[in-house]
């Protein structure tokens, strides 16, 4: 399943519900500096929960290490776009960018999945993307491709790795955490 920017999903919050704590965000903008993402004010919003940002900050290293820039990042996408989080589309548009993702791809991530340039290995991550958003599985046929595509620890990695960005993407949804000024919208055009 892929969403549809406008019609899928309910309103998101214009504003915080969690204020972000500012002598976080200031200590996360010197942090970030230089890195592919800058989750400033995720940073900031989660320290009112240090367990919670403690387990969302640990997980990312161990797929790093199973899965290639390119198919990690399309990953995230596919999986913020799903969950319409402006924030982790925003965020990882740099992140992708950075490693050499064409914004044409970008844009092909929120499109059917046959409309995109996909190798085998990418459309067979990304429709699991979509299997899992749409029913927490994915299908036979889709593991079937997975697993064919990629070694079975790169394979589990993928769908450990939207499973953990449906958690972020929720999070950052439900607590209003807003984007920084300058990172890209749903079209790739800098936010004010």
């Amino acid at each position: 399943m892929m969403r549809d920017a406008d019609a899928s999903a309910g309103p998101r919050p214009t504003q915080p519900r969690v204020p972000p704590i500012e002598r976080v965000a200031e200590r996360a903008r010197e942090f970030w500096v230089g890195r592919l993402v800058a989750p400033i004010n995720l940073s900031a919003t989660l320290a009112n929960c240090k367990p919670v940002s403690k387990a969302i900050e640990n997980f990312s290293p161990f797929t790093a290490e199973l899965i290639e820039p390119r198919l990690r990042e399309l990953v995230i996408l596919r999986t913020g776009w799903n969950a319409q989080s402006i924030y982790e589309w925003g965020q990882h548009v740099m992140a992708a960018r950075a490693v050499g993702i064409a914004d044409a791809d970008l844009l092909s991530l929120r499109q059917p999945l046959e409309a995109g340039p996909w190798t085998p290995a990418e459309a067979a991550a990304l429709q699991a993307v979509d299997d899992l958003c749409d029913d927490n599985c994915v299908t036979d046929s889709t593991w079937s491709a997975l697993s064919d595509a990629l070694p079975l620890d790169t394979a589990i990695a993928v769908i450990a790795l939207c499973g953990h960005y449906r958690l972020v993407s929720g999070v950052l949804n439900s607590l209003g955490v807003q984007p920084e000024p300058g990172l890209p919208d749903w079209d790739l055009e800098p936010a004010p």
